[in-house]
């Protein structure tokens, strides 16, 4: 007895797989760290902008968007996977009802008719079954955190999708008032030309400008509409026009600052590095299914239940039958179909392993990409912001300037037009600065809610 203990021992030990492990250098600290005291997580990241029409929009998207419905049920799925997984260490237990006709010349046609329960069930002594719960298991957690990323990508597209048209929205106020104003200009330069106080060459300059913003007017009506329909996308509905309350200015207060996080918290909050990771259990599983699947197993199966003859003996007579069998099933030659299978399996967990590998790496890139990226938005914003009022102040000036015949009309189109185009610059540079956050949101895999 013990011989076979030793020998079972044995045969454990040669199935034991070996596998290599991820080989990926996490840094001790982001290289654009912003320094910041940290703050709490929270799942609803999108409160940081304080913005009441953006959490309406992220609360209808995450209810009705059609893409996260699909990633929930293939969480279902997976979860259903498992308890198929787990009935594969239970014995499956049928009713069979059987006739069996057989003629021969010298016998006739002889009958025999059977009726009564059957089990069967396989003992997988080397950790096939053990295998396949874990592989299920791995399967669960990977679509439970591929969910998590639909949910955050849904929700920073959302945010995305609304500021782009914020800027649409406020592109289209400067065009519209810069277009009133232009025409109010275009006809007093109209009325000075007729009175011989100005040349026809500064009324046609004039009336340049007011066909300036009415093309703009329309190019940012067009922006606005293209946001519109991918926010009714995002919530899962027919493209519609916008039904949303009234657009709130836009908040000078930006977010609070993003937390000094680790790079090693990474591995535990991106959901498609944790999607990577249990890929890769899942593949380390089917090595496990693979090679066990080169060992021993024991079918056992058992029948019973009444025969007869003929049909009607199966209700009249006390004829009652049995039987078992077990047996050792050991693949001896398969024409390397087997280890060939295992081979797969062990190349398949080694894509997997690059690809969990890759996956940090690209992570670690964008986190420091989207750190540098808002501090310095966050400074170039403010370094225009002035630059705009200077613009402002300049237009100013030169318009009065020729009011009073000591500028021509040429000086003031061009400071005009600089300063509208540096108006419509800043917005998108403070809308740019909320999609920043975003998209820092995306790259740690979750919000912050400052304290």
């Amino acid at each position: 007895m013990r011989a076979i203990f030793t020998l079972f021992a044995l045969l454990m030990a040669s199935c034991a797989i070996h596998l290599p492990q991820p080989e990926v250098e996490i840094p001790s600290r982001y290289i654009y760290d912003l320094n910041e005291a940290a703050s709490t997580s929270d799942g609803a990241w999108w409160y940081i902008f304080n913005d009441p029409v953006l959490d309406s929009l992220q609360r209808r998207a995450l209810a009705a968007n059609r893409d996260l419905a699909a990633a929930a049920e293939r969480v279902e799925q997976a979860r259903l996977s498992i308890a198929v997984a787990r009935s594969a260490f239970l014995p499956n237990l049928n009713f069979d009802i059987a006739a069996d006709l057989q003629h021969t010349a010298p016998t006739g046609t002889e009958q025999q008719y059977t009726v009564g329960p059957s089990i069967s069930w396989d003992l997988s002594l080397f950790g096939a079954l053990r295998y396949a719960q874990r592989e299920a298991r791995a399967e669960l957690l990977s679509s439970e955190w591929a969910l998590r990323g639909v949910q955050l990508s849904l929700t920073v597209e959302m945010a995305k999708a609304y500021f782009t048209l914020r800027q649409s929205e406020l592109s289209l106020s400067i065009a519209r008032r810069s277009h009133h104003l232009r025409e109010e200009s275009a006809a007093l330069i109209d009325s000075l030309f007729h009175y011989g106080m100005a040349t026809g060459l500064d009324a046609d300059q004039a009336r340049s400008l007011v066909y300036v913003a009415a093309s703009d007017i329309e190019q940012y009506t067009r922006s606005r509409n293209e946001a519109q329909l991918s926010i009714c996308t995002l919530l899962g509905i027919p493209p519609q026009p916008y039904t949303e309350p009234a657009i709130t200015p836009l908040m000078a207060e930006l977010p609070s600052a993003p937390p000094e996080a680790l790079p090693s918290e990474l591995l535990q909050l991106r959901p498609d590095i944790m999607q990577a990771h249990y890929a890769v259990e899942a593949a380390a599983a089917r090595v496990g299914t693979a090679r066990s699947n080169r060992f021993p197993s024991i079918p056992l199966s058992g029948s019973g239940g009444r025969f007869g003859a003929k049909f009607k003996e199966l209700f009249s007579e006390n004829l009652w039958s049995w039987s078992a069998t077990a047996s050792l099933v050991q693949p001896l030659f398969s024409f390397g179909r087997l280890s060939r299978r295992e081979q797969i399996a062990r190349s398949a967990y080694d894509e997997s392993l690059r690809q969990y590998e890759q996956t940090v790496l690209e992570a670690l890139e964008q986190v420091e990409s989207a750190l540098t990226t808002i501090s310095t938005t966050n400074r170039q914003t403010e370094s225009y912001a002035e630059y705009v009022a200077a613009n402002e102040r300049i237009a100013y000036l030169t318009e009065q300037l020729y009011r009073i015949g000591m500028s021509n009309y040429l000086d003031v189109i061009s400071t005009e037009q600089t300063w509208y185009t540096s108006q419509l610059t800043l917005i998108e540079l403070m809308i740019q600065q909320r999609i920043n956050y975003s998209t820092l949101v995306m790259a740690l895999g979750e919000g912050w809610q400052g304290l």
